[in-house]
């Protein structure tokens, strides 16, 4: 089936791959260390890719990935919902804001500047400061209630 694809954890030989995509993407090019990173397969092939940042005072969902010949299909959704389905605390993100309603439906919600944390606090200030990526960018949190 040309649609099948499945998520698993990336391994060392994905590493170029992984940081060819996020490059391509113009998506932040910096801790792409792809023990963070799940990979969505098709036909032996990487056509998505998303990691979560294991920074020291937050934990940032990033490197989002999916191929335009794939897109469509559910399968950033289902990197997202993998990745965070391993997380067991608070999980932020900076995205576009018009990405603000794709990531709502994951349970993110807008987050102020002063409720976010470290490394993604710093980030976010940057972005606003420099208006990165041509669009105002939002930072955005999923709570885990059963975290603390």
């Amino acid at each position: 089936m040309e649609n099948a694809f499945v998520i698993r954890e990336a391994r060392l030989d994905d590493e170029a791959v992984i940081k060819r995509l996020v490059r391509a993407a113009n998506l932040d090019p910096l801790s792409l260390h792809w023990e963070n990173f799940l990979v969505a397969e098709s036909a032996g092939r990487i056509v998505g890719v998303g990691q979560v940042k294991p920074f020291p005072n937050a934990r940032e969902l990033g490197s989002l990935v999916v191929l335009p010949s794939h897109r469509g299909r559910g399968i950033g959704s289902a990197i997202v919902r993998a990745l965070i389905a391993r997380e067991s605390g608070d999980v932020f993100l900076l995205c576009r804001h018009p990405l603000e309603s794709y990531y709502a439906q994951f349970g993110f919600h807008r987050a102020g500047f002063r409720e976010t944390r470290g490394v993604v606090q710093a980030k976010l200030l940057f972005a606003q400061i420099f208006r990165l990526f041509g669009a105002r960018v939002i930072a955005m949190k999923r709570e885990n209630p059963g975290a603390g």
